[in-house]
């Protein structure tokens, strides 16, 4: 599952927000990768040139879901389930990763989308297994930069391809092209309401307020978190402070968070939002959302946290909390 989307808020701040929808308790946490950290993959050892802060968990390497390094590049991986394609083996002459070692890779090397393009010919995605799930996830990718341009990475050629993001959201299957051909469909939806029609001598009006959204969608399928994003996105005032921003990216993801219950897999496992991250790539700040809590936690990354020589891993309550006004 997972739904991803950008924003640029009118304080001119520029984010990268998701939901981590899955049926397998991941236990990720807030992770900072240092500059010049070596970690392996393939075998390979390979060192970071910038450092970078995103959700993940250390499975002997690191495995990172999510982030945004030191430049202000930012990704998020999503479910890709029946059209991603891996290699069945190695390449010489290319750096070959297993599809969850793309954003170790990606965050390490790339500063800019620009870059992304010039170097994305290099990948080669193999196919292995995540150690902890005993499967090789299917993947692709939302990636987007300080200047605000989005993309998206996917491999159902078997290759990776970046594909311009005109819209700023993701989710997962079909194929990237099919979400947004599939907008069409909702061509009616708007924010105002519509106006009163007359049948012969019978008018027609709406019930009240909100008649512009009859017919956005409200499930938990990919195509209709898709489309509803993509209106949500389009629309909501940002504010005019950075913390308002926050806020308005916070308010979008509400709308496609999943409950614990609702969506229950054909294996029993229960598929919710385990987190929600809003990475804010213009003060290089990561904002997570648990799902146990209603707080949100800020992690900054900093000079001190780039210079340090291994991993550093932050923990938090995940405590339900309250204000008590009767206290004041």
């Amino acid at each position: 599952m997972c739904t991803s989307l950008t924003l640029t808020s009118h304080a001119n701040h520029h984010f990268l927000a998701r939901t981590m929808d899955f049926g397998f308790q991941l236990d990720g946490r807030p992770v900072v990768i240092p500059r010049n950290y070596e970690w392996k993959h393939q075998q390979e050892a390979q060192k970071t040139k910038y450092g970078f802060i995103g959700t993940g968990r250390n499975l002997g390497e690191y495995f990172l879901a999510d982030g945004v390094n030191e430049k202000g590049l930012a990704v998020a991986e999503l479910y890709f389930l029946n059209e991603a394609k891996y290699h069945e083996s190695t390449h010489e002459e290319k750096v070959n990763l297993a599809p969850h070692e793309f954003i170790m890779w990606l965050l390490g090397q790339i500063g800019s989308i620009a870059q992304l393009r010039e170097r994305i010919t290099e990948i080669h995605l193999v196919e292995e297994a995540i150690p902890m799930l005993g499967f090789i996830p299917p993947l692709h990718f939302i990636v987007t930069d300080k200047t605000g341009e989005t993309v998206v990475l996917e491999s159902d050629s078997g290759e990776m391809v970046v594909k311009d993001n005109p819209v700023g959201v993701m989710t997962n299957s079909p194929d990237f092209g099919w979400h947004l051909k599939n907008l069409n469909n909702y061509l009616s939806i708007q924010p105002t309401n519509f106006s009163a029609k007359k049948i012969e001598e019978y008018v027609i009006q709406p019930f009240g307020q909100g008649s512009g959204t009859f017919g956005l969608p409200g499930g938990y399928t990919s195509p209709e978190r898709f489309a509803r994003a993509t209106f949500l996105r389009a629309l909501t005032s940002t504010g005019e402070t950075v913390e308002e921003g926050i806020n308005a990216v916070f308010k979008i993801l509400d709308n496609v968070t999943i409950p614990k219950g609702v969506n229950i897999k054909d294996d029993g496992s229960i598929d919710y939002t385990q987190y929600r991250a809003v990475l804010d790539v213009t003060e290089l700040a990561y904002y997570f959302n648990p799902y146990e809590s209603q707080e949100v936690f800020k992690l900054t990354l900093d000079e001190a946290l780039l210079n340090v020589k291994e991993a550093t891993e932050f923990t938090y309550d995940p405590t339900f909390k309250t204000t008590n006004l009767n206290a004041n």
